[in-house]
């Protein structure tokens, strides 16, 4: 009896740990989730995603805007049929053929002040552009973290199944000899079937899961994905200074509606000098068609006369001094929600690290005793099979709580990098700064 039950245990044992047919096929190393695999992941999206491409796209259309400022107008040639009055010059005499070439002239710094404020349109795309990579790379951070957890949420289904096959086993040999109730039977076997409708519903969400990371690459909805394992708990990382410091200098969004406020600058300064008139030269000369002969030459000098509309041109300096204000009280705000931002997520960061110590310092190993030790006795017959069940779903579920813990810590570290652009933040806890 000795020995049917070290086989018995032995078996459990294997099954547990998640052994099957086919051992001595290669094993599928899990993928671990490192900013090196992000960065692999953003350079396969930047031809790939959307959202990426258009940014892109706005980008290059604001450079090729700067290009495309003209210091010089196209002149304006000009041509007429002069007809004479009845008073008596003729045509061969005055000419009837008019010919005229007008030209605007670069005058009040007006092309410079054109090409500033495609500069700072160009500037502002640019940095919109790295805002929305940094994005995609929070995105795609959190995607693998949510597919890790996925993953390890069948693995601990798989597992739970495999223990509870075991336990059918067992129940069903004590069952025999008298030693089980019926009851007891039953409940296992309903366990077991809850456990094996569970793992199915874990294998569709782990689906969903590859199915966003495809979309964010703009990949086929069904391509596969190797196993993304969890990482290890990581270390704190304490709001202070240095974090707001390294957010501050680095947030491509901030410097994007920073560049929005010189770009409104530009704007306005332009708006004063449309105040000032234009001013063009022309030349204008009367041909004869009987001869060819060239009649009469002129010289102009044209102005407009910007002071009719001037209260309409107040109105527009208004306009733009009041988009400046707007644009720099933006960005005043948005410097202050990125402290808020900084200490909200490192506050999540530190509380999903502390579940994660908890369950594996202190609950995981507590439960795993509790369940050994109500395994031994129910099998001893000193206690209830209930206990057992009770403990193994206890058991079950802290390990799930463990790597929801984890993948949550990982979404938020997502988050601070995006802020700060750290990719290493356990080294910036250090005291170093691995940024880009």
């Amino acid at each position: 009896m000795k020995t049917h039950r070290l086989i018995l245990l032995f078996s459990i044992y294997l099954l547990a740990r998640g052994l099957r047919a086919g051992n001595d096929a290669p094993v599928e190393r899990p993928l671990g989730i490192t900013p090196e695999l992000v960065n692999q992941l953003v350079a396969e999206a930047r031809g790939r995603n959307p959202a990426l491409v258009a940014a892109a796209a706005r980008s290059d259309a604001a450079s090729e805007a700067v290009d495309s400022v003209r210091k010089w107008e196209d002149p304006v040639f000009t041509f007429g049929l002069w007809m004479p009055g009845p008073q008596g010059f003729t045509s061969s005499e005055m000419g009837n053929l008019v010919y005229g070439l007008e030209q605007r002239l670069p005058v009040f710094g007006r092309p410079e002040l054109r090409r500033n404020v495609a500069e700072a349109e160009a500037a502002r795309e640019r940095l919109n552009l790295r805002d929305e990579t940094e994005r995609l790379r929070r995105d795609l951070t959190a995607a693998l973290f949510d597919l890790a957890l996925a993953d390890e949420s069948v693995e601990l289904a798989r597992e739970d199944l495999a223990w509870l096959g075991a336990t059918v086993a067992a129940v069903d040999n004590r069952y025999r000899v008298g030693k089980s109730t019926q009851v007891e039977w039953l409940k296992v076997q309903t366990e077991r079937a809850k456990a094996a409708n569970q793992l199915t519903t874990l294998g569709l969400l782990l689906g969903r899961q590859r199915v966003e990371l495809n979309r964010l690459l703009n990949r086929a909805m069904d391509a596969p994905w190797p196993t993304v394992a969890l990482p290890a708990i990581s270390g704190p990382v304490p709001f202070d200074d240095r974090l707001v410091s390294a957010a501050l200098d680095f947030a491509p969004k901030l410097k994007a509606m920073q560049q929005e406020t010189a770009r409104n600058v530009a704007v306005a300064q332009l708006t004063r000098r449309q105040r000032l008139p234009e001013v063009g030269v022309g030349l204008q000369a009367r041909q004869y068609s009987g001869d060819g002969g060239i009649r009469e030459g002129t010289m102009t000098v044209d102005l407009s006369l910007p002071w009719l509309n001037r209260r309409h041109y107040d109105a527009d300096l208004r306009r733009d001094q009041a988009s400046l204000r707007a644009a720099e009280h933006d960005a005043e705000e948005y410097a202050v929600s990125i402290r808020a931002e900084l200490h909200h997520v490192t506050a999540n960061l530190e509380a999903a690290r502390s579940q994660a110590l908890l369950y594996t310092n202190e609950i995981i190993p507590l439960t795993e005793q509790t369940l050994s030790s109500a395994r031994a006795a129910w099998e001893s017959n000193l206690g209830l099979f209930q206990d057992v069940l009770d403990a193994r779903r206890m058991l079950v579920e802290n390990r799930q709580a463990l790597a929801q813990a984890i993948a949550e810590q990982g979404r938020q570290m997502a988050d601070i990098t995006l802020l700060t652009g750290v990719y290493d933040l356990a080294s910036f806890a250090a005291g170093s700064t691995g940024t880009h």
